[in-house]
């Protein structure tokens, strides 16, 4: 089943107070969504999934009884296709490889699956240059004074936080027609790329591609709806031109897929071709083609 994570939910960053050494922490490619395992206070060996479109990080509440979290709060979670209040925890203790962050406030969202306990945000990626390698299935934690990496093949393209949502400039043909825009990037969603309800009925992009099936989505907010499914003959990301892409076309009236700040949302099945750095101090992002270019967008 198809399912789309997405959250906006606007924190803090905190500092790390771990020695700026780099880190390297191996993660698996589960159903193209990245998953590490991390410490969460006491309680060791919790899998979260690592979401560059999540700003806050989450517990899934299935797993509340694994953890020993003080409920204090109560916050409001905009999902994909919804908003809804969800529970929340402060002043916890995440550590992921010799890293740690104090002082981190975690959102409990029933989502209907157990296969992982949470969800590693932004808010823990910042303060440090993220690398994301797929051929190695490794994220590499650089100090983001760090001279030495290795960014030759990358192409460096500037990047956008839209409401604090990490977003790059790009464009895609249909029907012999450019459009363009900001896309988010969206590591946490297992779709290749979401089009905004907005941009899709202004553009009547229904009418612009072929229609080839639809996909089921859950949102963080719990709601759970169908979109078409629709050919893309070809996207320019990163000046790099893929073909023939099965999209997804939302209609939602709320929540994040409803908004009029981006085009779209580009999910890990379409990133996970793309060797990525990320640089949230300078807003820069680095993609280089990898061994994942030729799998198949089923």
């Amino acid at each position: 089943m198809k399912s789309v994570y997405l959250f906006l939910i606007i924190f803090m960053s905190i500092p790390f107070s771990a020695q700026e050494k780099n880190t390297i922490i191996p993660f698996s490619l589960e159903h193209n969504s990245i998953y590490i395992y991390c410490k969460v206070n006491k309680t060791d060996s919790l899998k979260f999934l690592f979401d560059t479109g999540a700003d806050g990080s989450v517990i899934n509440i299935s797993s509340k009884k694994k953890l020993d979290l003080k409920i204090d709060g109560t916050s409001e979670n905009r999902g994909s296709n919804g908003v809804n209040t969800v529970q929340q925890s402060s002043n916890n203790i995440i550590k992921f490889g010799d890293l740690e962050k104090s002082n981190i406030l975690l959102t409990l969202i029933p989502y209907e699956t157990t296969d992982f306990d949470g969800v590693f945000g932004t808010d823990l990626m910042k303060g440090k240059i993220i690398e994301i390698d797929y051929n190695k299935n490794e994220l590499k934690f650089h100090s983001e004074n760090e001279e030495k990496i290795n960014f030759s093949d990358y192409e460096k393209v500037k990047l956008h936080l839209v409401d604090n949502y990490p977003a790059v400039e790009s464009k895609f043909i249909a029907n012999g027609v450019e459009y363009s825009g900001l896309f988010g990037l969206d590591t946490g969603a297992d779709d290749a790329l979401t089009i905004a309800s907005p941009f899709a009925s202004k553009n009547s992009l229904a009418t612009k591609m072929k229609t080839i099936g639809k996909a089921t989505s859950q949102g963080s907010d719990g709601s759970v709806y169908d979109m078409p499914v629709v050919l893309c003959p070809s996207i320019n990301f990163a000046k790099k031109y893929l073909y023939n892409i099965p999209i997804t076309l939302s209609s939602s009236k709320e929540g994040i897929d409803s908004t009029n700040k981006m085009a779209g949302f580009f999910g890990n099945k379409f990133l996970k071709r793309f060797n990525t750095i990320i640089d949230f101090k300078n807003q820069f992002i680095y993609f280089k083609l990898n061994k994942n270019l030729y799998s198949v967008f089923d």
